[in-house]
């Protein structure tokens, strides 16, 4: 099997121990995701949806629910970005 970069968060923090396949296998992604950046995008994208739903299960309006996960999502976003460069 051939070797290839992690590019989970985690990783790009230091974390030399969560593959891209354990992100993509925790948060049920296309493993074809896994060794590449798109695995960031990807994630973000399900934690966001996961995020609302939960926030609407504790009783925030869809407005507030809607945008305390955007804010999650960008600061997540920002987070990479600083990261890959």
């Amino acid at each position: 099997m051939a070797e290839y970069k992690n590019y989970n968060i985690f990783a790009l923090s230091g974390d030399k121990e969560t593959t891209d396949i354990d992100v993509c296998n925790q948060l049920g992604l296309n493993p074809a995701l896994a060794g590449t950046p798109e695995i960031n995008e990807a994630a973000i994208k399900k934690m966001h949806k996961e995020n609302f739903d939960a926030y609407l299960k504790r009783g925030y309006s869809e407005e507030d629910a809607s945008r305390l996960s955007d804010e999650a999502a960008n600061k997540a976003r920002k987070k990479i970005r600083s990261l890959i460069k």
